[in-house]
């Protein structure tokens, strides 16, 4: 049990955290000297190179597993995280003489003051820690925040870091991904499912079409079909045309779009020898979404 006279001694330490801002006597001979500033630079440098090779090593085998590369790939920012803490730790701990308490009270005012200074950069770095914590998303995984979509390749501290379907890296605070809502394609799994709309005449034969649609589908070399991992044939109609869907896994979200230019390039094909035709759209004007002429 704790003796009254150290709990008053502990008291007597925290009072010495001047009201003012001035800073305690041993922290500011502490701060001015050379050897404090070598070694707190020494210790970023070592930190830095910890993490980068940590990261760098990690990833190569996370490849190597293929398929299962999501499990070791979300290890990643966790240990970052805690390279990062240990390393605030060290080069913080020498300006305080302080016991634990008094430490982890004067880290709560720090952490005031920070909040109201960098407000920013606090709610980022708490979000990361959401993220990490709650999963809802990871490395790995395709995601869609706002107008944003594509492969998550990085999960900071402050930012993550997704590669989209035209090769470019977008970087989106954490913050963002934590107050708006974010769409997983595939939750921490390798397979994902592909959506694949194909427009035909409304006078094309619809049981033909889906019978080679779904050929296309499961002859793919990219598809993934299991009891938990179905696939789906639905089939609209329209005034002036008809719509057939395809909904199936791809083996390996990276093949997202290879899968789907592999369905549809045969789908078509086939569809051509056995006389099927898409909406005839200078007879009956435009009766299909004008962006989806360009896929025709």
């Amino acid at each position: 049990m704790v003796e009254s006279g150290a709990i008053l001694q502990n008291i007597t330490n925290i009072s010495k955290i001047a009201p003012d801002g001035t800073l305690p006597g041993h922290m500011i001979r502490t701060i001015v000297e050379p050897s404090w500033i070598i070694s707190s630079l020494f210790i970023l440098v070592i930190g830095y190179l910890i993490v980068f090779g940590m990261d760098f090593f990690l990833r190569i085998l996370s490849e190597q597993l293929g398929t299962r590369r999501h499990i070791l790939a979300m290890v990643i920012p966790v240990l970052k995280i805690l390279v990062y803490i240990c390393m605030v730790y060290v080069i913080l701990s020498p300006l305080f003489d302080l016991g634990f308490t008094e430490l982890a009270v004067f880290s709560g005012l720090i952490g005031a003051g920070l909040g109201f200074g960098l407000k920013d950069l606090v709610e980022n770095i708490i979000a990361g820690f959401v993220i990490i914590i709650e999963k809802p998303y990871q490395i790995g995984d395709k995601i869609a925040i706002n107008e944003q979509y594509g492969e998550v390749i990085d999960i900071g501290l402050i930012q993550t870091v997704i590669v989209t379907p035209g090769d470019s890296r977008v970087t989106i605070p954490n913050y963002l991904t934590v107050v708006n809502a974010v769409s997983s394609s595939n939750s921490g799994s390798a397979e994902m499912m592909v959506v694949t709309d194909l427009y035909l005449s409304y006078d094309a034969d619809i049981d033909e079409a889906v019978r080679l649609l779904t050929e296309a589908v499961i002859t793919s070399r990219y598809v993934y079909i299991s009891e938990k991992r179905p696939y789906i044939i639905l089939v609209e109609n329209y005034p002036l045309y008809r719509k057939i869907i395809a909904k199936a896994y791809v083996n390996d979200l990276r093949h997202e779009f290879t899968f789907k230019t592999d369905i549809t390039k045969r789908t078509w094909e086939s569809y051509q020898n056995a006389g099927i035709k898409p909406p005839d759209i200078i007879r009956s004007g435009y009766p299909i979404p004008v962006d989806t002429l360009i896929t025709l």
